[in-house]
């Protein structure tokens, strides 16, 4: 377990490494709001994790980034489930809603009941060979 751990964060710090400092801060810039806060905001797209990620904020991130290359200011969180990264080690997938709200409308800070609070197994039961 701890080496599946260990891969999987070598595997965000080498991915997060191939984004650039900009991008990072356009990303950190999107805010998280509730559907009912970004009324009167334009919808851009939805969004999905293109695969698992080993935390819901490395989750969340990428949602965040993919938001910011739209040209997104807001990002409604809608959907998490798990899928496997390895063969018995699970992640974590979002999806969500990209919003390009004009100045004066949508939050100006992060929603915190806006980020989907997902706890997920690590390892799949019926796969987790090492506990049986």
């Amino acid at each position: 377990m701890k080496k599946a751990l260990s891969i999987a964060a070598c595997c965000a710090f080498v991915l997060t490494g191939c984004m650039s400092a900009q991008e990072q801060e356009a990303a950190n810039k999107i805010i998280t709001a509730l559907p009912t806060e970004v009324e009167g905001c334009t919808f851009i797209a939805d969004v999905d994790n293109s695969g698992p990620y080993s935390t819901v904020p490395m989750a969340r991130f990428n949602l965040k980034h993919q938001a910011a290359q739209l040209g997104a200011t807001h990002l409604v969180e809608k959907y998490a489930y798990t899928a496997h990264i390895t063969y018995r080690l699970l992640g974590v997938v979002l999806s969500g809603r990209a919003y390009k709200c004009p100045l004066g409308k949508g939050p100006i800070v992060n929603n915190e009941a806006g980020k989907l609070q997902y706890d997920f197994p690590m390892t799949d039961p019926e796969q987790d060979i090492i506990h049986d």
